[in-house]
């Protein structure tokens, strides 16, 4: 934590990336050959569930606050084309940095400033807000990861 930044931005920062780490061991304990499956009634896998974690945070937190250049392609997230897992992971590393150097930078009095282009249902949302749905969005994709490992590793 620097002298300028307030407690609750380098709590965010922590907290997104100690996530990000437990997404990581998730990709890490999911079988090569189960890392793009998923279970009936079940959309995504949890290879889809890391690179659109990575995506969302890159976007919203690398692109959008720390102004790295990253450009987001969604639709690749989503579209299912199997990487291997050390490419999953390398992707969960770069988010981790664009996460950790954008709010280890960001100057604390955009917390209470207008989220830049966030989507429309979010229209309004301070980066204070922002920062903490990214958080509940990152917490609850990496524990649908975790289940749908266990459920694939239990059959």
């Amino acid at each position: 934590m620097t002298d300028r930044t307030p407690p609750e931005l380098d709590h965010l920062r922590h907290i997104l990336t100690r996530d990000l780490g437990a997404l990581a061991a998730e990709v890490r304990e999911t079988p090569d050959d189960l890392l793009w499956e998923s279970a009936p009634g079940i959309t995504n896998s949890v290879g889809t569930l890391a690179i659109h974690l990575c995506g969302n945070l890159r976007h919203f937190i690398g692109h959008h606050l720390g102004d790295d250049g990253y450009v987001r392609q969604r639709e690749q997230e989503f579209a299912g084309h199997p990487l291997p897992k050390d490419e999953v992971l390398a992707e969960i590393d770069r988010a981790r940095s664009a996460v950790d150097t954008a709010l280890f930078n960001l100057d604390p009095t955009r917390l209470d400033a207008l989220m830049p282009s966030p989507p429309p249902h979010h229209a309004g949302r301070t980066v204070r807000f922002f920062l903490i749905q990214l958080s509940g969005h990152l917490s609850r994709h990496t524990g649908q990861a975790n289940y749908l490992r266990r459920i694939l590793t239990a059959r």
